[in-house]
């Protein structure tokens, strides 16, 4: 019976060390193979802790061998902006100026019941009130609604980590001219900007940090 007990709660505090190393968001935010992986600890962690015939370093280490691909696969996520998007996917414009991009759903499976359920937990009864709506790549939807008397238009994305949101870009008005102006403006490159931002009035740009160098405080 403390053989048990012991096991289990090795098995516990190695899977909430696990998450806590991945640093996993609520949820509903979790990416596909974020998902994937919580799932399998999870499994794992039943199986370990349901035979308990089963050496308990043996059983540790597949929630280990996760966590330590989970690991690997968001650093390389990170670095490599042409796998995240491979991997993760593209957020999708479905809401432009109030009008539904109804081949948008068709190509997401997303129904119009789907569609008015997700606008309404956002406190959005009416597409016709939504500047920009998207679906994100985890799922979600994120909107941009129209501004309300004299306030200012909402930022939207135009560049963000190498990703180019040419939707946004032609619908503010704008073309790779005036990106390649702003740009030179900041004088950076498009791989050396964090996001960038445009309501059609303001912009705002965030270059990337450099990366520290080994061996200086």
């Amino acid at each position: 019976m403390l053989s048990s007990i012991t096991r289990t709660l090795v098995i516990y505090i190695v899977a909430i060390a696990a998450m806590r190393l991945m640093g996993k968001r609520q949820l509903a935010e979790l990416q596909p193979s974020e998902l994937v992986t919580t799932f399998l600890i999870s499994n794992v962690a039943s199986i370990c802790i349901d035979e308990p015939e089963l050496p308990l370093f043996a059983s540790l280490t597949p929630i280990l061998l996760i966590t330590a691909l989970e690991i690997f696969n968001s650093t390389l996520a990170w670095y490599c902006p042409r796998y995240a998007r491979l991997l993760f996917g593209n957020p999708v414009t479905v809401i432009r100026n109030g009008v539904v991009d109804q081949e948008a759903l068709r190509h997401l499976r997303i129904t119009p019941n789907d569609l008015a359920e997700s606008l309404r937990e956002a406190q959005v009864f009416s597409p016709g009130d939504v500047i920009w709506g998207v679906i994100e790549s985890n799922g979600s939807l994120s909107v941009a609604k129209k501004p309300e008397g004299d306030e200012p238009p909402p930022m939207l994305p135009i560049l963000i980590d190498r990703h180019l949101y040419r939707d946004n870009l032609e619908a503010l008005g704008f073309d790779d001219s005036w990106l390649e102006q702003q740009l030179s403006e900041a004088g950076i490159a498009s791989p050396q900007v964090l996001i960038l931002l445009s309501n059609g009035k303001e912009t705002v740009l965030i270059p990337k940090k450099a990366a520290p160098k080994g061996g200086q405080n």
